[in-house]
């Protein structure tokens, strides 16, 4: 497992940017399911602070109408940006490598 934890300082957790589900690349449409999980994502994060659109990119250093297209789903937010969000969240951004179930690689190959 590999992850990447933006912040410093002790882990606090307050709302989870995760998407409802993992990116399958091997089925059609994938990147725009994934996208608008990670739009859905950011809305509930934002939303459970009682924040704005505009609130959220002006501390995430952004403009409402990017916030507006990641939330519908119609961009996928780089690294860096989900970063921003998440800190201006007051949240850490998880990046996580997870085995695919029945994949029977083994580590030491």
């Amino acid at each position: 497992m590999v992850a990447m934890v933006s912040g410093s300082g002790p882990r606090r957790k307050t709302s989870s940017l995760r998407p409802a589900r993992a990116l399958d690349p091997e089925g059609p449409g994938d990147a725009k399911e994934f996208a608008a999980g990670v739009g859905e994502a950011v809305r509930r994060a934002r939303q459970s602070h009682g924040w704005t659109q505009a609130e959220l990119a002006e501390r995430a250093g952004t403009s409402q109408p990017s916030i507006a297209r990641l939330e519908r789903g119609q961009v996928s937010p780089t690294v860096m940006t989900l970063d921003r969000i998440a800190r201006a969240l007051g949240t850490d951004l998880l990046i996580d490598f997870e085995p695919q179930p029945g994949n029977s690689l083994s580590s030491g190959a």
